[in-house]
């Protein structure tokens, strides 16, 4: 264990890491909002703004492998998640709108969990990067509500820590599941659709 924490120390950058999320989902072009508005809310619900959150506590906990670096996204997470939903939604017909009243049809995002943890290997000096992306979503319109969570968990082994472009592919590719989770959700696009429920 002491092979991998001075490995991390090593090989790891001190300074903190700000990477770029650009999630990508697929949404086919279609007339089935047949532009109904939709409000779309998003709220950033995380403890901590960092990804991945730098071990204060200078030894090797368990299998925990020690991560020597602050990881944060390089602009804001809600604002981010927001356009690829309203994006989304648009794509499928509907009018998506930041602001609307009680009638309209709502659909609430709250990102609950985008983390990055770190764990040592087996064999030294292995480590796996573990990412991890939790959606809470609630759609609302009138008195009816929908309520889903929406979650991957990613793993990636490594025989050292990865450098900035690793870890961005990393969180924008669980981030990007979770969200198509979202799109791909048959009983919520019923709930959505003009006339329903």
């Amino acid at each position: 264990m002491l092979g991998v924490f001075v490995l991390l120390v090593g090989f790891g950058c001190t300074h903190d890491h700000k990477i770029d999320l650009n999630p990508e989902i697929f949404v086919r072009v279609s007339n089935i909002g047949k532009g109904e508005r939709l409000v779309v809310r998003v709220k950033d619900t995380r403890s901590q703004k960092a990804i991945s959150k730098k071990e204060s506590n200078l030894k090797v906990i368990s299998d925990r492998a020690i991560n020597t670096v602050n990881i944060y996204a390089s602009s804001s997470v809600r604002d981010t998640v927001l356009e690829k939903v309203m994006g989304g939604f648009e794509r499928m017909g509907f009018h998506p709108s930041k602001h609307g009243n009680r009638s309209n049809r709502m659909i609430t995002v709250e990102i609950s969990k985008l983390q990055l943890n770190w764990r040592a290997g087996i064999k030294t000096p292995e480590v796996h990067a573990q990412m991890e992306t939790l959606l809470r979503v609630q759609a609302s319109h009138g008195d009816q509500s929908f309520k889903n969570i929406y979650s991957t968990r990613m793993t990636k082994s490594h025989r050292m820590l990865t450098g900035k472009f690793k870890n961005e592919r990393l969180v924008n590719n669980s981030l990007s599941m979770a969200i198509q989770k979202m799109f791909d959700d048959p009983e919520l696009l019923r709930f959505l659709l003009p006339g329903k429920p």
